[in-house]
């Protein structure tokens, strides 16, 4: 669910999203009622030209109401904190607008984030038009600063200043978004951004990184490596990985971690995008507007077996599923999987399902049953710790050694106020390999 060279691939998910709604709203949790500097670097951040319609010159700035709260975990002192802050929140009319609303209030094991930046995905503008009821805060990926950390928080190596970056689940709940001055989460579901990120960068970590990392360890059941070492050396016997669509989001960060990890990277975009994907760990790339490409890759390698499909509608489950070996295999999707693509290869090939959301740990209703119930979403939450954790996680170790990458980035500008045109951009199919991210405090 994240931007691609495919533009508009809502289809399936708008179908599955619109007898949802309902059933999402009525179960909500009430409210308290990197692209590092690499050693041989490319130029993955990008800024528009001062001609993009997107360029607005306007900032959003903190409202001056403000009250004092107490700095959790240090009983005896106090730190200023505003009682209101800038959102953009959905309202009546399947719009968003920024509004002034409350400061989220902190759960006990939950950290406050003061937002420096933020990038978009396709989920946005999506619940925008299909999900979300009015009134819930816009918004999943994120990096920022702590500003306040909850008594109970077991992450105990945080403390105030530390940049960090992450997602949450955006358009849920009133107080959870990112795309707000403050937000709040879990403190072991953020990874530290290391010196060699800027803000921006690492704002695109959460949803793509977070995505990648779920459909390659526990739904591909790919064994997770020792990387103190480095990543692991590619080699002629190292096993295959097949990523579909690997110039979106999801798709570089699991180019970059397969490649991490010892395996074989084949992946598919459009041919502008081949050496971006070949510099960050491709073995081999393909055109995937060609007709031939599942044929191609399958005659190549025929022990091929896990596929993770980053578009998964129009069509992509089934090209997935073609492309795999003799003996089938495994193909991760991120939409509701394709009856037509199940009965392909019925008995070789499994689809599985993947949600980004699971990793956030608390459970959620998604369709007309409670799929992601606590066992779930409990396993996927106890592997993201492993990635996250602040700088004990191996997000930060593998960024900071530039053995990820991150996202190629677009920085736009307006921060807050122009997300509303970024979110039409990017829902008109004019994104292609980056995402774009908007400053919301410097």
């Amino acid at each position: 669910m994240l931007p691609s060279d495919v533009g508009r691939r809502h289809g399936s998910e708008i179908r599955l999203a619109c007898e949802t709604a309902q059933a999402m709203w009525k179960q909500r949790p009430k409210a308290a009622d990197p692209i590092s500097r690499p050693l041989h670097p490319i130029p993955l951040v990008s800024h528009p030209s001062h001609s993009s319609p997107l360029i607005i010159s306007s900032q959003a700035h903190l409202k001056p109401h403000l009250n004092t709260l107490p700095s959790a975990n240090k009983p005896s002192s106090t730190m200023s904190l505003p009682a209101k802050m800038r959102a953009l929140v959905t309202v009546e009319g399947k719009k968003a607008e920024v509004k002034e609303v409350p400061v989220p209030s902190l759960d006990a094991d939950e950290i406050l984030v003061r937002v420096k930046a933020v990038t978009l995905n396709p989920t946005d503008w999506k619940h925008i038009q299909y999900i979300a009821p009015p009134g819930v805060t816009v918004g999943c990926d994120f990096a920022g600063v702590v500003e306040q950390i909850g008594p109970d928080a077991k992450n105990t190596s945080l403390k105030k200043g530390d940049r960090v970056a992450g997602f949450v689940h955006g358009s849920k709940d009133a107080d959870r978004g990112s795309f707000a001055e403050f937000l709040k989460t879990n403190s072991e579901l953020v990874a530290k951004i290391p010196d060699n990120f800027d803000d921006a960068a690492a704002s695109a970590l959460g949803v793509g990184g977070e995505t990648a990392v779920q459909a390659l360890f526990h739904r591909l059941a790919i064994p997770v490596p020792d990387y103190s070492h480095g990543a692991v050396p590619v080699t002629d016997d190292s096993p295959e990985l097949l990523v579909w669509a690997g110039s979106t989001s999801v798709g570089q960060w699991a180019v970059q971690i397969g490649h991490a990890t010892g395996y074989k990277v084949i992946t598919t975009a459009s041919p502008k995008n081949h050496e971006l994907l070949k510099q960050l760990g491709a073995h081999d790339v393909y055109d995937y507007r060609d007709e031939t490409t599942p044929q191609k890759i399958s005659s190549k390698y025929p022990n091929l077996s896990k596929a993770l499909d980053c578009i998964s509608e129009n069509g992509t489950q089934q090209l997935c599923v073609k492309s795999l070996g003799t003996n089938g295999g495994d193909v991760v999707v991120l939409l509701k999987p394709d009856p037509e693509a199940i009965a392909l290869r019925k008995g070789e090939v499994n689809i599985i399902h993947t949600l980004a959301y699971t990793a956030l740990g608390r459970p959620f209703t998604y369709g007309k049953a409670a799929v992601f119930d606590q066992d779930r979403v409990s396993a996927d939450a106890a592997l993201m710790k492993e990635w996250l954790n602040g700088d004990k996680g191996h997000f930060y170790s593998l960024l900071q050694r530039g053995i990820l990458r991150g996202n190629k980035i677009k920085k736009m500008d307006g921060g807050l106020d122009s997300i509303n045109e970024g979110l039409k951009y990017l829902q008109d199919g004019k994104v292609s390999a980056e995402k774009l991210a908007y400053t919301i405090s410097s």
